[in-house]
């Protein structure tokens, strides 16, 4: 899948499941202008594309998901929460992250 077909199939889901096998190609297409190994679930990235901004992670069960954003600052907001999230899990508090929410 090109881009453009990507970014519009993206801004009609809240979360888009991508197939794990074109994670290389979103990769190689567009900017990383964040990313982390949460050390639990594989990387957590910001990547841009034109002007949007997609938050890729791989979730518990190896789904890569993706969310579609107009600006980095909400898409830092959401990776920094999910970041918490996973720091909080090394203490063993028992939370998860949600995916799709």
């Amino acid at each position: 899948m090109d881009m453009q077909n990507l970014i519009k199939e993206m801004q009609k889901v809240k979360v888009y499941e991508l197939e794990p096998q074109q994670l290389d190609d979103l990769l190689a297409s567009a900017e990383i202008i964040f990313e982390r190994d949460t050390l639990i679930s594989g990387f957590i990235r910001i990547l841009k594309y034109n002007n949007y901004f997609i938050t890729q992670e791989t979730t518990d069960k190896n789904k890569v998901v993706l969310r579609l954003y107009k600006s980095e600052e909400e898409a830092r907001a959401l990776v920094n929460d999910h970041l918490d999230t996973y720091d909080q899990m090394w203490d063993g508090c028992g939370c998860r992250v949600d995916y799709y929410a």
